[in-house]
């Protein structure tokens, strides 16, 4: 009987911190409506971006944060595009995005494909230290692993509110003292 080989394990040893974030219902209440020249107005009424100046003082103390952007607006708009929205504080910081990656159909007719794509993303760059901050990151006890609770990555976000509400904020800032100190 020949001896089986077992396949090797996924350690996830790329200690970078790793902040994916969304735009809508993240960086600005409500969710955007783009036009063809790129323009942006929010089905909320309030001003897009209003939070990433916020998010760009959280993380002024913490050099080495790298952003992972998972907003869909990159299926319409080009990379460049999607981040000249951006501050150049965060701009500075944003090392990829997850556009590339691609839900199983099962993912997208139950809601999980976000959590599915962003965990995907998280396996192929091996990160250890990962927070999402996402108002459509479902699934997490769907796709834990033996090695991996996804519980503790996950911010799920009130669209209504983003990172603006004092709860994320807090979740944000406890991580960032975690793994960046």
């Amino acid at each position: 009987m020949a001896s089986e080989t077992k396949p090797p394990a996924l350690v996830l040893d790329q200690p970078t911190p790793t902040l994916f974030v969304d735009y809508d219902g993240t960086l600005h209440r409500g969710h955007g409506l783009l036009d063809k020249q790129g323009n942006v107005s929010l089905d909320s009424g309030e001003p897009a971006f209003e939070y990433a100046p916020l998010l760009a003082s959280m993380l002024e103390p913490y050099p080495d944060v790298e952003i992972v952007l998972t907003t869909q607006w990159l299926q319409k708009l080009s990379f460049e595009q999607v981040v000249s929205f951006l501050p150049p504080a965060l701009v500075k910081r944003v090392v990829g995005t997850t556009a590339d990656i691609k839900a199983r159909f099962g993912y997208i007719k139950s809601g999980i494909d976000r959590t599915y794509i962003i965990r995907s993303y998280v396996f192929e760059k091996r990160l250890k230290n990962w927070l999402a901050i996402d108002d459509s990151v479902y699934g997490a006890y769907d796709l834990r692993t033996d090695f991996l609770d996804l519980t503790e990555h996950l911010v799920l976000l009130d669209p209504k509110k983003g990172i603006g509400d004092v709860s994320a904020q807090q979740r944000i800032a406890e991580w960032l003292v975690r793994c960046c100190s």
